[in-house]
Protein backbone atom coordinates (compact mmCIF):
# COMPACT_ATOMS: atom_id res chain seq x y z
CA UNK A 1 0.00 0.00 0.00
CA UNK A 2 1.15 3.35 -0.65
CA UNK A 3 2.70 4.65 2.25
CA UNK A 4 0.99 8.40 1.65
CA UNK A 5 -2.52 9.38 2.35
CA UNK A 6 -5.11 12.04 1.11
CA UNK A 7 -3.46 14.12 3.58
CA UNK A 8 -0.40 14.30 1.99
CA UNK A 9 0.29 14.67 -1.88
CA UNK A 10 0.56 11.96 -3.84
CA UNK A 11 -2.62 9.76 -3.42
CA UNK A 12 -4.40 9.05 -6.68
CA UNK A 13 -8.25 7.27 -6.08
CA UNK A 14 -10.70 5.54 -8.88
CA UNK A 15 -13.91 4.36 -9.23
CA UNK A 16 -13.49 1.06 -10.91
CA UNK A 17 -17.18 -0.51 -10.49
CA UNK A 18 -20.49 -0.79 -8.77
CA UNK A 19 -21.36 -4.68 -8.71
CA UNK A 20 -24.83 -6.02 -8.68
CA UNK A 21 -23.61 -9.27 -9.10
CA UNK A 22 -20.47 -11.39 -8.27
CA UNK A 23 -19.93 -11.03 -12.43
CA UNK A 24 -19.57 -7.67 -12.21
CA UNK A 25 -16.50 -7.81 -9.30
CA UNK A 26 -12.87 -6.83 -10.68
CA UNK A 27 -10.37 -9.33 -10.50
CA UNK A 28 -9.67 -10.71 -7.27
CA UNK A 29 -5.54 -9.46 -7.72
CA UNK A 30 -5.58 -6.85 -5.58
CA UNK A 31 -5.81 -6.62 -1.41
CA UNK A 32 -9.01 -4.72 -0.47
CA UNK A 33 -10.49 -3.27 2.76
CA UNK A 34 -14.37 -3.92 2.96
CA UNK A 35 -16.89 -1.13 4.74
CA UNK A 36 -19.94 -1.94 6.39
CA UNK A 37 -22.32 0.01 8.60
CA UNK A 38 -25.67 0.66 8.74
CA UNK A 39 -27.08 2.84 6.11
CA UNK A 40 -27.36 5.85 8.16
CA UNK A 41 -24.34 5.31 9.82
CA UNK A 42 -22.03 7.80 7.61
CA UNK A 43 -20.29 5.75 5.44
CA UNK A 44 -20.47 7.39 2.20
CA UNK A 45 -18.99 10.66 4.07
CA UNK A 46 -16.12 8.76 6.16
CA UNK A 47 -14.97 7.24 2.68
CA UNK A 48 -15.30 10.39 0.45
CA UNK A 49 -12.95 12.07 3.82
CA UNK A 50 -9.92 9.41 3.62
CA UNK A 51 -10.01 9.72 -0.28
CA UNK A 52 -10.44 13.51 -0.12
CA UNK A 53 -12.91 13.83 -2.79
CA UNK A 54 -15.95 15.42 -2.29
CA UNK A 55 -18.41 13.49 -4.34
CA UNK A 56 -16.44 10.26 -5.15
CA UNK A 57 -18.94 7.84 -2.83
CA UNK A 58 -22.22 8.66 -3.13
CA UNK A 59 -23.71 10.43 -0.42
CA UNK A 60 -27.88 9.30 -0.45
CA UNK A 61 -30.33 11.20 0.91
CA UNK A 62 -32.45 7.79 1.33
CA UNK A 63 -30.65 5.10 3.76
CA UNK A 64 -30.57 2.00 2.42
CA UNK A 65 -31.36 2.84 -0.80
CA UNK A 66 -27.85 1.37 -2.24
CA UNK A 67 -27.89 -1.92 -3.15
CA UNK A 68 -24.71 -2.58 -5.03
CA UNK A 69 -21.13 -3.03 -4.32
CA UNK A 70 -18.89 -0.17 -5.41
CA UNK A 71 -14.83 -0.56 -5.66
CA UNK A 72 -12.53 2.21 -5.61
CA UNK A 73 -8.98 1.60 -6.19
CA UNK A 74 -6.10 3.28 -3.63
CA UNK A 75 -3.21 4.25 -5.28
CA UNK A 76 -1.45 1.67 -6.91
CA UNK A 77 -2.07 -1.51 -4.51
CA UNK A 78 -4.91 -1.59 -2.98
CA UNK A 79 -8.96 -1.25 -3.23
CA UNK A 80 -11.54 0.22 -0.88
CA UNK A 81 -14.87 -1.58 -0.96
CA UNK A 82 -18.26 0.10 -0.13
CA UNK A 83 -20.95 -2.66 0.68
CA UNK A 84 -24.38 -1.78 1.21
CA UNK A 85 -25.62 -0.39 4.16
CA UNK A 86 -27.54 -2.86 6.45
CA UNK A 87 -29.70 -0.94 8.63
CA UNK A 88 -33.20 -1.61 7.36
CA UNK A 89 -32.24 -4.82 6.10
CA UNK A 90 -34.32 -7.63 8.48
CA UNK A 91 -32.81 -9.61 11.20
CA UNK A 92 -33.77 -12.97 11.51
CA UNK A 93 -34.94 -14.40 15.02
CA UNK A 94 -31.34 -15.96 15.89
CA UNK A 95 -29.96 -12.46 15.06
CA UNK A 96 -28.04 -13.38 11.86
CA UNK A 97 -28.12 -10.67 9.18
CA UNK A 98 -29.87 -10.95 6.47
CA UNK A 99 -27.38 -9.84 4.14
CA UNK A 100 -28.07 -8.57 0.30
CA UNK A 101 -26.90 -11.25 -1.71
CA UNK A 102 -24.07 -9.93 -3.68
CA UNK A 103 -22.46 -8.54 -0.06
CA UNK A 104 -23.20 -12.40 0.84
CA UNK A 105 -20.98 -13.66 -2.36
CA UNK A 106 -18.43 -10.95 -1.62
CA UNK A 107 -17.43 -12.36 1.88
CA UNK A 108 -17.63 -15.68 0.63
CA UNK A 109 -15.89 -15.51 -1.97
CA UNK A 110 -13.26 -12.92 -2.04
CA UNK A 111 -9.68 -13.91 -1.57
CA UNK A 112 -8.19 -10.54 -1.39
CA UNK A 113 -10.15 -9.32 1.30
CA UNK A 114 -7.85 -8.50 4.26
CA UNK A 115 -10.33 -7.03 6.64
CA UNK A 116 -13.81 -5.06 7.14
CA UNK A 117 -14.34 -1.51 8.45
CA UNK A 118 -17.06 -1.85 10.97
CA UNK A 119 -18.59 1.60 10.99
CA UNK A 120 -20.94 2.73 14.01
CA UNK A 121 -22.50 5.36 15.99
CA UNK A 122 -21.37 5.72 19.31
CA UNK A 123 -24.52 7.58 20.40
CA UNK A 124 -26.23 4.07 20.01
CA UNK A 125 -23.88 1.64 20.63
CA UNK A 126 -24.11 -1.73 19.14
CA UNK A 127 -27.85 -2.48 17.88
CA UNK A 128 -28.74 -5.85 16.75
CA UNK A 129 -28.21 -5.37 12.88
CA UNK A 130 -24.31 -4.91 14.30
CA UNK A 131 -24.17 -7.40 16.36
CA UNK A 132 -25.71 -9.91 13.57
CA UNK A 133 -23.06 -8.40 11.09
CA UNK A 134 -20.11 -8.98 13.76
CA UNK A 135 -21.67 -12.38 14.32
CA UNK A 136 -21.46 -13.19 10.71
CA UNK A 137 -17.67 -11.97 10.51
CA UNK A 138 -16.51 -14.07 13.15
CA UNK A 139 -18.59 -17.36 11.64
CA UNK A 140 -16.16 -16.82 8.61
CA UNK A 141 -12.99 -15.61 10.48
CA UNK A 142 -12.86 -12.07 8.75
CA UNK A 143 -11.62 -9.67 11.14
CA UNK A 144 -12.54 -5.86 11.54
CA UNK A 145 -11.99 -2.85 12.66
CA UNK A 146 -14.79 -0.95 15.02
CA UNK A 147 -14.92 2.70 13.35
CA UNK A 148 -16.87 5.25 15.95
CA UNK A 149 -18.19 7.64 12.96
CA UNK A 150 -19.98 11.40 13.59
CA UNK A 151 -18.02 11.99 17.22
CA UNK A 152 -18.50 15.62 16.34
CA UNK A 153 -22.21 15.29 17.60
CA UNK A 154 -20.75 14.36 21.20
CA UNK A 155 -18.70 16.84 23.41
CA UNK A 156 -15.84 15.76 25.48
CA UNK A 157 -17.18 13.73 28.32
CA UNK A 158 -19.91 12.27 26.34
CA UNK A 159 -18.00 11.28 23.76
CA UNK A 160 -15.15 9.95 25.97
CA UNK A 161 -18.09 7.61 27.81
CA UNK A 162 -19.75 6.49 24.70
CA UNK A 163 -15.99 5.23 23.01
CA UNK A 164 -15.83 3.05 26.56
CA UNK A 165 -19.25 1.74 26.31
CA UNK A 166 -18.89 0.81 22.21
CA UNK A 167 -15.06 -0.98 23.10
CA UNK A 168 -16.90 -2.45 25.69
CA UNK A 169 -19.61 -3.80 24.13
CA UNK A 170 -17.32 -5.30 21.04
CA UNK A 171 -14.98 -7.15 24.03
CA UNK A 172 -18.42 -8.86 25.14
CA UNK A 173 -19.18 -10.04 21.28
CA UNK A 174 -16.02 -10.57 19.80
CA UNK A 175 -12.24 -11.75 19.73
CA UNK A 176 -11.81 -10.81 15.97
CA UNK A 177 -11.73 -6.88 16.69
CA UNK A 178 -8.14 -5.29 15.70
CA UNK A 179 -8.06 -2.23 17.73
CA UNK A 180 -10.20 -0.41 20.18
CA UNK A 181 -12.81 1.42 18.42
CA UNK A 182 -11.33 3.98 16.40
CA UNK A 183 -12.96 8.11 16.43
CA UNK A 184 -13.77 10.11 13.69
CA UNK A 185 -15.11 12.60 12.17
CA UNK A 186 -16.21 12.67 8.05
CA UNK A 187 -16.70 16.37 9.41
CA UNK A 188 -14.01 17.91 10.87
CA UNK A 189 -11.79 15.15 10.01
CA UNK A 190 -10.75 14.18 13.64
CA UNK A 191 -9.41 10.53 13.74
CA UNK A 192 -8.68 10.53 9.83
CA UNK A 193 -5.07 10.20 10.56
CA UNK A 194 -5.49 7.32 12.74
CA UNK A 195 -7.15 5.70 10.70
CA UNK A 196 -5.46 5.61 7.65
CA UNK A 197 -2.73 4.29 9.65
CA UNK A 198 -4.65 1.36 10.26
CA UNK A 199 -6.02 0.86 6.82
CA UNK A 200 -2.42 1.07 5.68
CA UNK A 201 -1.79 -1.65 7.88
CA UNK A 202 -4.55 -4.21 6.91
CA UNK A 203 -3.98 -3.74 3.42
CA UNK A 204 0.06 -4.12 3.44
CA UNK A 205 -0.66 -7.39 6.24
CA UNK A 206 -1.54 -9.34 3.00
Amino acid sequence: MHTSSPIHAGLSSQFIAGAVSRQHFPPDDLPEVAFAGRSNVGKSSILNRLLNRRNLARVSRTPGRTREINFFLVGTQGRFVDLPGYGFAEVARNQRLVWDRVAESYFNERRSLRGVILLLDPRRGLLDSDLALIAYLEERGIGFLPVATKIDKLKANPRRQALIALAGQIRESTRLAMAPPVAVSSLNGDGVAELWQHLEKILGDG
